[in-house]
């Protein structure tokens, strides 16, 4: 098309029909030129660009911002556990560490009481962004639609539970993303799920084998795309499930990060497993709108 409108160019006689063509051709390229970046974005979420940035930790700093992050769920402030899901492990601050630039949570074969009066055989790690412990404060960090985004490295042991999910700030259990749940005995299946606020709702489940190597033998990055009724989940740049409806979220949410030990999903530990074992957050980043 440029080609044509310099040989028009030399037909001086016909000046009218060369401003013309030029002028429909700077049009034709200032349509491509706006358009082009809504044609790009296929995943129907919120362009980067239009989000603001509410976390980007990447743990270059060696320490857990008091600020942004808790070491137990918002119900108890002496450690704590999900009794519901019979899990074996009490959560502890000391099971929490930042080094080498990664956020580090440790589980470990070390017997502790809990303060709920049972005895553990295993301590582990938590951290969240949400109401903190044996308070009436709001949740650290929330947000409705925007992007959670985390590059981890989990432990290939039986019985090891490596979690990120969100909760609802209002403290209650439901709604419940998981963007990432694992078990240590089958290091290359991921498990995603939508448990929506109704219990009665059905939810919706994803399994999804990564390609090459396992959560265990390598890096791998997770992020939830969340807009209004549409929920996508990419694996290392792969969007892998989508839910979309109005069974999606609507309210602010924070998130989850944990090593639990044992429970209805892995079962628990046994003799081969090798304890401590780690599960590694190198960075996590969370944008809104």
């Amino acid at each position: 098309m440029l080609s044509r409108a310099t040989e028009i160019r030399r037909w001086t006689g016909r000046r009218i029909t060369v401003a013309a063509v030029l002028l429909a051709v700077i049009g034709l390229l200032i349509g491509y030129v706006v358009t082009r970046p809504e044609s790009s974005t296929t995943s129907g979420t919120t362009a980067p660009s239009a989000r603001r940035t509410l976390l980007d930790a990447n743990f270059e700093d060696g320490r857990l911002d008091p600020a942004i992050w808790n070491t137990c769920h918002w119900w108890a402030d002496q450690g704590c556990t999900i009794a519901s899901n019979d899990e074996l492990e009490w959560y502890v601050p000391e099971q929490v560490s930042v080094a080498d630039g990664r956020l580090r949570l440790t589980a470990d074969r070390s017997p502790v009481q809990g303060s709920d009066g049972k005895s553990y055989e295993f301590r582990s790690g938590m951290v969240t962004t949400g109401p903190p412990p044996g308070s009436d404060d709001a949740a650290k960090l929330a947000f409705t639609y925007g992007s959670v985004e985390a590059r981890v490295r989990i432990p290939a042991e039986r019985g090891l539970w490596p979690a990120i999910w969100l909760l609802p700030a209002s403290r209650k259990s439901l709604p419940e993303i998981d963007l990432l749940e694992a078990i240590g005995q089958d290091p290359s299946t991921v498990f995603m799920h939508l448990h929506p606020k109704s219990r009665s709702a059905a939810s919706p489940d994803k399994e999804y084998k990564v390609p090459g190597p396992n959560l265990a033998e390598d890096w791998h990055t997770f992020r939830l795309d969340w807009s209004a009724n549409r929920l996508d989940f990419v694996i290392d740049g792969v969007r892998v499930w989508q839910v979309t409806g109005r069974q999606v979220p609507d309210e602010p949410m924070y998130v989850v990060l944990n090593l639990a030990v044992g429970g209805v999903y892995p079962g628990p530990p046994d003799s081969s497993t090798k304890f401590p074992a780690t599960f590694l957050i190198d960075y996590l980043r969370i944008t809104a709108g």
